[in-house]
């Protein structure tokens, strides 16, 4: 490539050469001198041209040289190292396809957080009839949580449509009648309004939360941010009248900085052997830039009451990895 680059601006300029010399040479002597200075300033220029086209294939050359040997020293075997990023629990296990391939778990999971997100897949699944945007192993791992714990109040952090709190009164209905538990749900906006503009076409099925019983015999709405002072009156009211325990539910804005200030606020309404839930750490790494879970992180260091529960990501799969957080004392 670099031989072609170089030769041909000089047959180029070759033939032009003699082209300009044949048409000149009616002209008088002193026409072709000037042309022939004109033809070596030109070949000058050629020349400097050649040079700089040449070190710029060097450095191309470099680049995928180093590119290549980069690659090639984050493999281990056929297998790229595992992501820094990665919080899944069985992360780094190898698994040997059919087809001679070797994958890691963590890239296998990744994956299906990276369709999970990119086909809107939270939109698309219900629970009796109301959007859910809940992937369905969290949602097992959570009825499993709740059912062991059988919270007396639930703070339900990010209403949306009201999904998450018809699956928690769902699950509370079998073990509390009305009146003897509740959900408050709070989010800065109406619950009839989706945040995500496809929803009704990714589930056209799904009904409106108030047309469930569960609604009215479980479900306190409160508009407004969590940790506005109507909000937090909601969860204290809940707490002095149904007792616990009480489970708080991360579920709202996923930024870092009101995440970080959801599980700060919030941590002391938990009672021991209960839980809060971060959800959504995923996004962490999906965006690559702090936010749920760095929040969990950073609101652990300065509480040491609570710990990391990974036995809760039994499925292997979370999109809440590192965020069932377990009050211990």
């Amino acid at each position: 490539m670099m031989k072609l680059l170089l030769l041909g601006p000089l047959l180029f300029v070759s033939v032009w050469v003699h082209t300009a010399i044949a048409m000149e040479s009616h002209e008088p002597h002193h026409h072709v001198s000037t042309l022939m200075m004109k033809v070596q300033r030109q070949l000058e220029a050629v020349q400097t041209l050649q040079e700089s086209i040449k070190k710029k294939l060097e450095e191309v050359h470099a680049v995928q040289s180093n590119s290549h040997t980069t690659q090639q020293a984050a493999c281990v075997g056929n297998t790229y190292s595992l992501d820094t990023q990665s919080s899944f629990v069985m992360k780094d296990e190898i698994v040997t396809m059919n087809n001679g391939h070797s994958i890691r778990m963590d890239d296998i999971l990744y994956g299906y957080d990276w369709v999970f997100e990119s086909r809107r897949l939270f939109s698309v699944g219900s629970w009796l009839g109301v959007q859910s945007q809940q992937d369905p192993a969290d949602l097992v791992v959570i009825q499993q949580l709740l059912w062991d714990i059988k919270p007396k109040v639930i703070y339900d952090i990010g209403t949306n449509v009201g999904g998450s709190a018809i699956i928690f009164a769902h699950i509370m209905s079998q073990y509390a009648k009305p009146g003897e538990a509740i959900i408050v749900s709070v989010d800065p906006k109406h619950y009839s309004i989706n945040w995500d503009d496809a929803a009704k076409q990714l589930c056209p099925k799904c009904t409106a939360v108030d047309e469930n019983p569960l609604w009215n015999d479980y479900v306190q709405f409160v508009q407004a941010r969590s940790v506005e002072p109507q909000a937090i009156a909601a969860l204290e009211a809940a707490i002095a009248k149904y007792g616990g325990p009480v489970i708080i539910s991360v579920d709202g804005w996923h930024d870092y900085p009101e995440v970080y200030e959801e599980c700060v606020t919030f941590a002391k309404y938990v009672t021991v052997g209960s839980y809060m839930i971060v959800q959504d750490t995923k996004l962490d790494r999906i965006f690559n830039k702090p936010g749920p879970r760095q929040a969990v992180y950073d609101c652990l260091v300065n509480n040491t009451n609570f710990v990391i529960d990974k036995s809760r990501e039994v499925f292997l799969y979370s999109q809440h990895t590192d965020g069932f957080l377990l009050r211990v004392r």
